[in-house]
């Protein structure tokens, strides 16, 4: 019979195992929020610039109405003429108005949206320095104890899967955990369990 601090550092171990095949999703959700950022990037300046350009038309606008009005002014127009040259000019400078806040919230959005993707690079980049230092002594320790174990894991599989082999070698079980449906318990006393009867 194995001593009682044996049994636990297994334990220990077999759970480190299981918390790293758990939390490769970080990377992966980072990434993908940092194409979105890009694409939301990209769509606030390609709407950026369409303000941009109808600013710049609804300023002609201006423009050519104001001259407009001073022609007709010279040659005195009709009452009727001026309310409705003032009402075109109140609507274009009443649109030029709301472009300019459009723009303004916009940049503000893009400004955030900034702020966030630096601190989803800096996310990453904990996580890419934590999986440099991790990943490999995690690994060192699966193949340690999975020779003291005789445990020959499958690293292609989503779920806890891999051989186990008896001590003299003649035997050989087959095993496959699915962690999102059972806890790490359960999975590491199914492990211990086919090791005791192997």
């Amino acid at each position: 019979m194995e001593e009682p601090n044996y049994h636990a550092e297994r334990e220990a171990i077999l759970q480190d195992v299981l918390k790293v095949f758990c939390e490769k999703g970080d990377v992966h959700a980072v990434r993908e929020a940092g194409r979105k950022i890009v694409d939301l990037q990209a769509a606030g300046e390609a709407r950026h610039k369409q303000m941009l350009e109808s600013i710049k038309e609804l300023s002609r606008q201006v423009d050519h109405a104001k001259q407009e009005h001073a022609e007709q002014k010279v040659s005195l127009l009709n009452p009727a003429q001026k309310q409705r040259l003032l009402e075109e000019h109140g609507r274009v400078h009443d649109n030029i108005k709301k472009l300019r806040q459009e723009t303004e919230g916009l940049r503000e959005k893009v400004h955030t949206v900034e702020g966030k993707a630096r601190e989803l690079a800096m996310r990453e980049q904990q996580i890419k320095q934590e999986e440099s230092v991790e990943v490999p002594r995690a690994r060192h320790t699966i193949s340690l104890y999975a020779n003291i174990s005789s445990i020959r894991w499958d690293y292609n599989s989503e779920n806890v899967k891999g051989w186990i082999t008896g001590a003299s070698g003649s035997g050989l079980k087959a095993f496959e955990l699915d962690p999102s449906k059972h806890s790490q318990y359960f999975i590491t006393n199914c492990l211990w369990d086919l090791m005791d009867n192997c």
